[in-house]
């Protein structure tokens, strides 16, 4: 076989060379063969004999032939030029124009059309990691064969050893970049047939192909046993569709579609609409009868729906659109079709539309804001924004002054059905003058003016819409500066190391001004008197690490600390003895911690000094090795509120094996939220994943099978009460 590829190579080399018009060279045992076909044929053997009076050619010995894109080495061949036809025998292999190897005893096949037969073929999809095999292998078009008494699988194997799991057909087609199509098909574990099929379609696509996805099927206590199918369009190279059909039989029936476009770089969308009819959605509620409903009030009926729309799309002059709406039919939807983890803790759906103007230095975007409350069982006192517009100005000098402009203002239309609602329009200039005394520190003073007017309805009165104002102006200076120092290392992998600190402090002041007759839609309508001194410090300390001849960075250490001192608390008259000021505010602090590769540490506090008590405290940490192993832990606590862990683990077993656990615990329940087990089992063509979920309306183990290059064939689930 070494050979045979040497002189398939020499032979390559010269077919290079033969199309330079200056140059005309062929090997002494290659030979040029022109018939009808348009591309010629050049034969390479160790013998080759020419009989003049049948126009056969024989060939002996490391037979390779080339004819445009395609290559056929053997044993034996002869080539009849009167009838255009070919056979090769002994250790044949056809490798074809899309680089496809096709193997057999023998092959017979026709110059002109580049079709032919083998028998005992064995075809390799290399991309794909597609096998084929059948008593005979006809190809009939550049990347089509149709296969009789075959088997296909995608895993590897040797010689004389059976597949993992393969197809066995009586009858089949394939055609590279499409689809192969089997008749009457068994499926195999080993050499074992477990489930027939009549008619079996398997991808064998380089593209997006339309066609019917594999269906997933389950069983629960609480759907009975459940089927999902979905059918893919693919429309265009632009837009491809879903549709689906999902069937559980003691709960209802699914249906839903998404479409999906993108018109240009800049312009894409997707839309997905789901509509699912239970049969009794009180039967639905006695599964998490013991969960409170999940703290969702109970607003869904039988008709259960999703609409959701994404698009954005620019146009010229930088203008841009952009829309996300999402809506559902109740406030217990994710509870039982969140396809996110997330998503069953939502609170809240945001809808939005925008349109947005870009120029240099300013912004202007209006957008409409529609708020569902999944909490609350109407959303009549929800507050609207419809619409909001916002015209925001980045710092900037005005002419060739050393001052500098900043704008942040807004129109804000606020409504509900019930409780107040109005116009707002907020306008907040600001003017600024950076320093550099000494080259050394950065001083900047500011003043801002913000002037706000509102036209309120006030539902508990039977005024007309009354109009409010307000002016109040404020005092800013920020000092600041920056420490850098590189120390020079002479470690094998840290070779540098940039040590930064920036140290910050400011002032700000706001005088007293009397706003308890204001509406109160957000913070702005309340700006709180201040003569405050702000101070923190950022640290971050950055490697300079060698690997392998590359060099990269990484921040080993960040950290922010700050606090502020309220001067108006700390002169504050005392109403009693038991009355204390408290002029600081609580300690916040950031940490991020990288002091490896496979380790992340990061911690964010929030340090009440007076009652010597954390007010909020987030910690996470993540560990990763190359093996695949994995840990991941956060805790989230908020003082007299929530606090919870959350924990998941990957731990690579063997080669195959991944075992997986997943915890969502709650400290204020004392009780698990959802606990996760896993046995991620993976070998070269297939997977199996079994995973037990412990939830707190219903505990389900599930089975999910995945055929590489197949994708995810089926699931089945069990759910217990």
């Amino acid at each position: 076989m070494l050979t045979k590829r040497l002189r398939l190579f020499h032979l390559l080399l010269i077919c290079l060379f033969i199309y330079i018009p200056a140059v005309s060279l062929l090997a002494e045992d290659t030979i040029k063969i022109t018939g009808s076909s348009e591309l010629p044929v050049y034969i390479d053997a160790d013998v080759i004999t020419y009989d003049k009076e049948t126009d056969t050619y024989h060939a002996k010995g490391n037979v390779v032939v080339i004819q445009g894109g395609s290559v056929i080495i053997s044993e034996k061949m002869e080539v009849d030029m009167l009838s255009n036809l070919g056979i090769a025998e002994e250790d044949v292999e056809l490798i074809d124009e899309g680089g496809n190897i096709l193997k057999g005893d023998r092959l017979e096949f026709e110059i002109d059309t580049k079709t032919g037969i083998v028998k005992n073929g064995k075809l390799f999809y290399k991309k794909e990691n597609f096998y084929i095999k059948g008593e005979e292998i006809r190809k009939t078009d550049k990347e089509t064969y149709d296969i009789k008494k075959g088997e296909f699988t995608t895993c590897d194997c040797d010689e004389g050893e059976s597949p993992t799991w393969k197809f066995s057909a009586s009858e089949a087609n394939v055609t590279v970049g499409e689809y192969l199509r089997a008749w009457h098909t068994f499926f195999h574990i080993k050499d074992v047939p477990v489930l027939y099929s009549p008619f079996v379609t398997v991808p064998v696509k380089r593209e997006r192909q339309t066609g019917f996805l594999f269906p997933g099927f389950g069983y629960s206590e609480l759907r009975g046993f459940k089927m999902d199918n979905a059918f893919f369009w693919a429309i265009s190279d632009n837009t491809d569709a879903t549709f689906y059909l999902d069937i559980e039989t003691k709960r209802g029936l699914g249906k839903g579609a998404e479409y999906r476009y993108v018109l240009s770089r800049q312009t894409e969308g997707e839309i997905y609409i789901y509509h699912f009819k239970e049969d009794d959605i009180k039967r639905v509620r006695e599964f998490r009868s013991g969960s409170d409903n999940l703290s969702r009030p109970e607003t869904a009926g039988d008709n259960r729906w999703i609409f959701k729309l994404k698009h954005k799309q620019a146009f010229p002059y930088n203008v841009a659109f952009k829309a996300d709406i999402n809506r559902v039919s109740d406030d217990e939807y994710f509870i039982d079709f969140a396809k996110k983890e997330d998503e069953r803790a939502l609170t809240s759906l945001e809808s939005n539309l925008s349109l947005s103007k870009q120029w240099d230095n300013f912004n202007l975007v209006a957008q409409f804001r529609y708020y569902d409350n999944l909490l609350s069982a109407e959303d009549k006192d929800t507050l609207q924004k419809l619409p909001e517009i916002t015209l925001t100005g980045t710092s900037q000098q005005i002419f060739k002054t050393p001052f500098y402009f900043a704008l942040e203002s807004s129109f804000t239309n606020f409504y509900r059905e019930t409780g107040t609602k109005g116009e707002r329009l907020d306008v907040y200039p600001r003017i600024s003058l950076p320093l550099r005394p000494g080259g050394y520190v950065e001083f900047t003073p500011s003043i801002g003016y913000r002037n706000t007017h509102w036209w309120a309805d006030d539902d508990s009165t039977d005024t007309n819409v009354m109009y409010y104002n307000r002016y109040i102006y404020d005092l800013q200076a920020d000092l600041t500066t920056t420490f850098v120092r590189i120390f020079t290392l002479e470690g094998d992998e840290l070779n540098k190391m940039k040590h930064t600190i920036r140290p910050k402090i400011s002032y700000t002041f706001i005088p007293y001004k009397d706003q308890h007759d204001l509406p109160s839609f957000d913070g702005i309508d309340r700006i709180g008197k201040s003569s405050t001194i702000n101070y923190s410090i950022n640290t971050i300390l950055t490697g300079k690490f060698f690997e392998e001849k590359n060099t990269y960075t990484r921040d080993i250490v960040y950290f922010d600390i700050s606090q502020s001192f309220d001067i108006n608390e700390a002169r504050r008259a005392r109403i009693s003895t038991e009355d204390k000021r408290k002029p600081l505010s609580d300690i916040v602090a950031e940490a991020i911690l990288k002091p490896f590769q496979w380790m992340t540490l990061s911690a964010k506090e929030q340090y009440d000094v007076y009652d010597n008590w954390f007010e909020k405290h987030e910690a996470s940490l993540g560990l990763n090795d190359k093996r695949g192993d994995s840990l991941g832990m956060s805790y989230r606590y908020t003082r007299n509120d929530t606090e919870y862990l959350d924990t998941s683990a990957i731990i690579k077993a063997t080669e195959t094996i991944n075992l997986t656990y997943k915890l969502r615990y709650s400290y204020n329940d004392t009780r698990g939220l959802e606990k996760v087990y896993g046995i991620d089992y993976h070998k070269q063509c297939w997977g199996a994943l079994f995973t037990y979920t412990q939830k707190l309306e219903e505990n389900i183990f599930m089975v999910t099978f995945n055929l590489l290059g197949l994708g995810q064939v089926g699931s089945v689930s069990g759910g217990m009460k």
